[in-house]
C-alpha cells in the first residue's frame, strides 16, 4: 500500500510539473533608428585590389548625414604555382541620408608580387609594391541589415616600388562592390 501511494504521488507530482508554462517574453526587435547596421562583408570587383577582393568594413561614426568607416580587404592572385597576395586598407567618408550616399575615401594597397629580377635570367624574388588609392562613388546602404551596393572611381597612384624597378604611374580605375550589411 505504501509503495502504491508513493508511486501515485510521484505520478501526480510529475503531472503537475509538466503543466508549468514558460512565460519568458521573446526578445524585442532591433530598433535600427538607435542601433543601425554598422558592419558589412562584401566582394569588390575591380577596384583597389585589381580583379576582386574580399572585404570587411566597420562604420565608426554614424550620424544621419555623415558617416566614417574603415575597411580591410584581401585578394589572392595566382601566378603559376605561386599565390601572390594583395592587402588593402581604406578610410571612407560617407555623406547624405539613407539609403543613397556619396562615398569619398583614401586608402593604401600592398601587393606581394613574384617577379623576375631585371637584367637577369631565371632569378626571381618577392617584391612589395605600395599603391595609394582614392575613391569617389555611389553607395547604397540602408540603415538596417541587408543588401549593400557601391560603385565608384578608384584612381591608383604609385610612386616607385620598394626596389625601384617600376616607375611611378597614375591609373584611372573603377570598381563595384556587392555584399551584406549587419
Amino acid at each position: 500500500m505504501r509503495i502504491f501511494l508513493f508511486l501515485l504521488g510521484v505520478i501526480f507530482s510529475t503531472g503537475l510539473c509538466s503543466q508549468e508554462q514558460d512565460y519568458t517574453l521573446p526578445r524585442p526587435p532591433r530598433d535600427y533608428a538607435t542601433d543601425p547596421a554598422k558592419n558589412a562583408f562584401f566582394i569588390e570587383l575591380a577596384g583597389n585590389a585589381g580583379l576582386f577582393s574580399l572585404n570587411y568594413e566597420r562604420l565608426f561614426l554614424y550620424r544621419e548625414k555623415f558617416k566614417i568607416g574603415a575597411r580591410a580587404g584581401f585578394a589572392p592572385n595566382f601566378n603559376g604555382i605561386y599565390v601572390e597576395q594583395v592587402y588593402l586598407v581604406e578610410n571612407n567618408f560617407i555623406f547624405f541620408k539613407n539609403p543613397h550616399h556619396l562615398e569619398l575615401g583614401l586608402g593604401a594597397t600592398l601587393q606581394r608580387r613574384y617577379n623576375e629580377r631585371p637584367n637577369t635570367v631565371d632569378r626571381y624574388f618577392w617584391e612589395n609594391i605600395f599603391f595609394s588609392v582614392w575613391r569617389c562613388g555611389y553607395r547604397y546602404q540602408k540603415q538596417d541589415d541587408g543588401f549593400f551596393l557601391r560603385a565608384g572611381i578608384t584612381p591608383v597612384i604609385m610612386s616607385r616600388d620598394a626596389l625601384g624597378f617600376h616607375p611611378g604611374y597614375f591609373l584611372f580605375w573603377g570598381g563595384a562592390s556587392i555584399g551584406m550589411s549587419f
